[in-house]
């Protein structure tokens, strides 16, 4: 047990999230149910309660369910928790070991309430004495939740007669000394329906416990055997890699009043109703589709892009982010959020030719062009002054939200997107037989190209600029933090800048598409592999030595994983494997730090450390272990509807033999197997 790493148990409809040393909080999407859920220990003859924190002596993560070990030198009790993979409820399961009689006795705060922004009413508990369950509800009667144990008591509840107290619920599960043959099960469930649904739900949890583990587990051994696999001589890559797959999987939600799509990420929510990034995010799922293209689970990229297609704006315009309950409130109407990035409506571009370029899917594609050239032509109208680049302005941010190197006007990420997006839909115009489209988004990739190098690249400084600017009409405001003064002197010199010439990890984006001139390239991939942008544990958005930099900032100094897996992508498409593995292998050794299995958000630029904040399982952090393995070290990446099937690998010196199975391509499956001898690699 590690005290303050986080810990989390996510099925498709429900979730726990937790510390490892702390109580636990349970949503079924999108209401949390429970709050502060803990367990202590009374034992027959001891005068004490033993708190479960202080005798927590194990975490054993699997993909199916998460496992606390609570030792004293009278009992051993196994929690086991897990979220069903398609179910809105959570089952806990205790295998008891005891030489005494032992009472289990569970505390929680019922909380029954929605995501942020929207509202519930007032959450009011009940006991029900033969179905041994709380019932969770509010006035309306159309969110509840379910609560219970069949051997369960209730110690807690009030009479109507006394004044409503700020107290956790609590009951008691009494065990003989003899009840290690059989394990006890704690339910809760959840319906945006009234209390009917969440009690059946309740009942067929209850009486499917084992049924549903079994089903869960068997849907993460298909995942993991039917998906792309790797075998290299470092275990902690492979490892890494094999729950990669898993924390990506674990993003896929299902929402009962919106769908099913892709969530961003998640840790505890807190004293707020908002779970980390557990909404559906347009970049989020974008940039993990195309490691889900890589690894072959078409199935699900399928579903993250209708997803998005559903709720595309009449302009063409893809979501930034859709809260869990978005159909309670007119979220995409009077809330700033869902329309907020420029970005997200070039990668859905981008990431419909990939999936075509794997897949080679006519039928999806058919039903997907509409949407896919209405999001090409809202990024392309975005270009205002018609000089060849995309803009923020008025579209929306990019990279960058907020801080020292906002607003930027035309930010060379979103120009490395544009471009992809524009070599996409000339592909797909093809298959759709439209010329006229095709020849144009060619003419305009080209011209963009050149347009990039010539304001973006700074000569003599060996690196491209982060973006172009408008003069600030107010003066900028450094926030606070470390060496503030000198932020605010340099934020002062850029106010009226055109261009901001600092040195940042966003090019590594146009490196990773290829559409950088091949020589500077080399020049800026030195800055991506060298010290001022690279850590040990990932790549820096901003450079340590510019006047900008804030190690604890959100987005001018801090460590993102998602940047990290960019310059590893970029440094192998440029033939940089030193560079490409340094990042790589930083993304993969943070799959042991933290939540176990799972890799953080964001991180501090100066020490290997999570920000609290972060949230502490990222889906697309794991996206950047997946596809720089698959297509950056090994280079294996398809084209042409999945009929050609390119293997390029940059292999470390000291591996001699490495491992592909189940790449997809089309409808088929490839093995590899790259061997070293002397002078040569000899791939089959």
């Amino acid at each position: 047990i590690r005290p303050g790493s986080f810990f989390d148990v996510v099925g498709r409809r429900s979730a726990v999230f937790g510390y490892e040393n702390k109580p636990l909080e349970a949503w079924v999407y999108p209401l949390k149910i429970v709050d502060d859920f803990g367990l202590s220990f009374r034992l027959s003859g001891y005068p004490l309660d033993i708190p479960g924190p202080d005798i927590a002596t194990q975490i054993e993560v699997r993909p199916e369910a998460t496992i606390f070990t609570y030792a004293h030198a009278a009992f051993t009790v196994r929690q086991i928790l897990m979220a069903p993979i398609d179910e809105p409820g959570i089952v806990m399961l205790l295998d008891v070991q005891s030489v005494l009689p032992l009472s289990i006795v569970a505390s929680f705060r019922p909380s029954l309430r929605l995501m942020w922004p929207a509202g519930s009413m007032t959450a009011n508990a009940g006991w029900d004495e033969g179905a041994r369950v709380y019932d969770l509800g509010e006035e309306t009667r159309r969110f509840a939740g379910v609560i219970g144990s069949p051997a369960a008591r209730d110690l807690s509840v009030m009479p109507y007669q006394e004044e409503p107290r700020d107290v956790p619920l609590r009951f008691v599960i009494d065990t003989p000394a003899d009840s290690r043959d059989s394990l006890i099960p704690i339910i809760i469930t959840g319906s945006t329906t009234g209390r009917a649904e969440a009690r059946a739900t309740y009942d067929r949890l209850l009486r499917s416990a084992r049924d549903q583990y079994e089903k869960t587990a068997a849907h993460y051994e298909r995942l993991l055997r039917d998906t792309a696999r790797v075998i290299t001589p470092d275990p902690r890559v492979n490892d890494a890699f094999a729950w990669a797959k898993v924390g990506m999987d674990k993003g896929m939600a299902t929402n009962p009043l919106l769908g099913t799509g892709l969530l961003a990420g998640f840790r505890t929510s807190g004293e707020s109703e908002r779970p980390g990034f557990a909404w559906f995010f347009g970049r989020d799922a974008l940039w993990t589709v195309l490691a889900l293209n890589a690894e072959g689970d078409f199935a699900s990229s399928r579903t993250a892009l209708d997803f998005l297609r559903k709720f595309q704006r009449a302009d063409g315009k893809i979501p930034h982010e859709i809260s869990q309950s978005a159909s309670l409130v007119p979220w995409f109407s009077d809330y700033p959020y869902a329309w907020a990035s420029a970005d997200a409506t070039p990668l859905y571009v981008i990431a419909h030719a990939d999936y075509w370029r794997a897949r080679g899917d006519r039928e999806f594609l058919k039903t997907s062009w509409e949407s896919i050239v209405k999001a090409y032509r809202f990024s392309d109208a975005t270009d205002t002054d018609k000089n060849g680049l995309i803009e923020n302005t008025g579209a929306g941010h990019g990279w960058v939200e907020g801080g020292a190197l906002y607003p930027a006007h035309e930010e060379i990420y979103l120009q490395g997107l544009w471009m992809e997006a524009l070599r996409g839909i000339a592909e797909l115009a093809d298959v759709m037989n439209d010329p006229a489209l095709a020849r144009g988004a060619r003419d305009a990739h080209e011209r963009t190209r050149e347009v990039v190098e010539r304001t973006y690249w700074l000569a003599g400084r060996g690196f491209y600029a982060f973006a172009t600017a408008l003069p600030r009409k107010e003066p900028p405001v450094a926030e606070s933090g470390p060496d503030r003064a000198r932020r605010q002197t340099r934020m002062d010199a850029l106010r009226n800048a055109r261009l901001v010439d600092e040195d940042t990890v966003l090019p590594a984006v146009p490196l990773w598409f290829e559409t950088l001139d091949p020589a500077r390239a080399q020049l800026q991939i030195d800055r991506l592999g060298a010290g001022a942008l690279a850590t040990d544990w990932g790549s820096r958005i901003l450079s340590e030595q510019s006047e900008l930099y804030d190690p604890l900032s959100y987005h001018y100094g801090s460590v993102w994983p998602l940047f990290t897996g960019w310059a590893s992508m970029g440094a192998y498409k440029y033939g940089r494997p030193h560079v490409g593995l340094q990042a790589l292998m930083a993304n993969a050794l943070l799959t042991y730090d933290g939540a176990l299995g799972y890799i953080t958000e964001l991180l501090s630029g100066e020490f290997n450390a999570a920000f609290g904040r972060s949230s502490h399982h990222q889906v697309w952090s794991e996206a950047m272990v997946v596809t720089p393995v698959l297509r950056g070290l090994l280079g294996i990446e398809p084209s042409a509807a999945g009929g050609v099937l390119r293997c390029a690998p940059q292999l470390p010196a000291n591996w001699d033999a490495v491992s592909a199975h189940n790449i997809s391509a089309d409808d088929s499956r490839y093995d590899f197997s790259f061997t070293r001898t002397p002078g040569q690699l000899d791939v089959t």
